[in-house]
């Protein structure tokens, strides 16, 4: 025994810290049954409970982030990123023309262009409804990705070619759907203004041939959408041959700040100047406001989840109480118990964050088909796009910055529940600890 403790003892004393021996020694107290004063069940328990609170943090940050990106990436394509108008309320037609060259020559801005929009009554097929028309030059149809990219009758060359044609217009699929409409009917679009005849104001209105279809996949332009040339909305609605206002696409929609800057500089006279945050403003609000509380919340419900880690350790050292005796007797410094019982629990929080990282991963990259099965299995819509403005189902985008922040959060969370009782069991006086065997 004598020469047991000889070789054992300049061996202990000699580990350096984290050294393979206080591994060794972690590694079997985690392994260790519950007859051997070990806590094998409650590890297992404190795994998956890190492993569950991380995957799903992971998964609705990136839900979140999809349904944002989602959001931005439609709202956009239907319309510009930037809006400025005149605050002359009859702008002279030179001036505006000046303008719209001028901003086209800005770095940063792929298109400047003017166009109208207004929001009016509309009959077909006696059937009667509002609808948002939106008046552009043929030519500028084109920066509508999310129109011509996505016609669903016609051609994005029918569609363009139409609105030359004082009487062809290109409308959304769910405005067909709602009126029965398909490419060559005719729909009756009102002006708000009246004319006066000797019976009385009368209302002005127009038919128009519907020349193309398209389906965008932003629920609120499908459903009220109508694309007409400019000079066709200025007559119709009585604004004259020209608009005060344009509407800027630029080649970074994240540059609003920088963009608006530069666009007061070069401009003598007041303008107005919105962007799609602006018009876009209580989206935009409600989206960021969801993302903050639900990262909050789910750092909370990380941190509920470290407890069992704690309560684990807890009782490890309590059990271990014996064995920190007799390693201290041995020469073991308190550093040293202190980093055993250290790397026990870290090694729970770690791998546990490691795999409900890959978890998380690995459900955002099947999002679509996990939420088919369970549309089969339940019946039920889980994304119906009436209610969430969207189609095509649960969108997810990963942020590998997130990702690792969400998996550092959990190893932190870790680390700290498992230092305090790791710092107990490096102050267990062994005197104490042996006194009563």
């Amino acid at each position: 025994m004598g020469n047991n403790n000889e070789t054992i003892i300049p061996l202990i004393q000699s580990n350096s810290p984290f050294g393979a021996i206080e591994r060794k020694i972690s590694f079997r107290y985690l392994r260790s049954k519950k007859n051997q004063g070990g806590v094998g069940l409650i590890s297992l328990i404190s795994f998956i409970c890190i492993m569950l609170a991380i995957a799903a943090m992971i998964i609705i940050m990136s839900i979140m982030n999809g349904f944002r990106d989602e959001m931005i990436n439609l709202t956009i394509g239907s319309e510009g990123h930037m809006f400025v108008a005149s605050s002359n309320p009859d702008p002279n037609k030179q001036y505006i023309e000046l303008l719209e060259k001028d901003l086209s020559s800005l770095s940063g801005i792929e298109g400047a262009f003017q166009f109208t929009q207004n929001f009016t009554g509309i009959q077909a097929n006696s059937q009667f409804g509002l609808a948002k028309v939106i008046g552009i030059a043929p030519e500028n149809l084109k920066d509508f990705a999310l129109v011509v990219s996505n016609i669903i009758e016609g051609s994005i060359q029918e569609s363009s070619s139409s609105l030359k044609q004082e009487n062809m217009i290109t409308i959304g699929s769910g405005l067909a759907n709602s009126f029965g409409l398909k490419v060559g009917d005719s729909i009756v679009i009102y002006s708000p203004n009246s004319r006066q005849t000797i019976s009385g104001p009368m209302p002005i209105k127009k038919s128009y041939t519907v020349g193309a279809i398209f389906k965008s996949g932003l629920y609120q332009a499908d459903l009220s959408n109508i694309y007409m040339d400019i000079n066709q909305t200025s007559l119709l609605f009585n604004k004259g041959l020209h608009s005060g206002e344009i509407q800027i696409r630029l080649s970074n929609p994240d540059e609003l700040d920088k963009i608006r800057n530069e666009i007061l500089n070069i401009i003598d006279e007041p303008v107005f100047i919105q962007s799609w945050k602006d018009r876009n403003a209580s989206t935009a609000t409600a989206l960021r406001t969801e993302q903050i509380a639900m990262r909050f919340i789910f750092m909370v419900v990380v941190i509920i989840a470290v407890f069992p880690v704690l309560a684990s350790m807890i009782m490890l050292v309590k059990n271990k109480s014996k064995d920190i005796a007799v390693l201290r007797t041995l020469g073991v410094s308190r550093a040293a118990i202190l980093r055993i019982f250290f790397i026990t629990g870290v090694s729970i929080g770690s791998v546990g964050t490691f795999s409900g990282v890959l978890l998380g991963i690995l459900f955002c990259s099947n999002v679509e088909h996990i939420q088919s099965v369970l549309e089969f299995i339940t019946g039920v819509e889980l994304f119906p796009e009436d209610v969430y403005q969207l189609s095509g189902g649960i969108p997810s985008k990963v942020i590998w910055v997130e990702v690792f922040g969400v998996a550092f959060w959990g190893f932190l969370i870790s680390a700290l529940a498992t230092f305090f009782p790791a710092l107990t069991a490096s102050r267990i006086d062994p005197v104490d600890a042996l006194r009563y065997d």
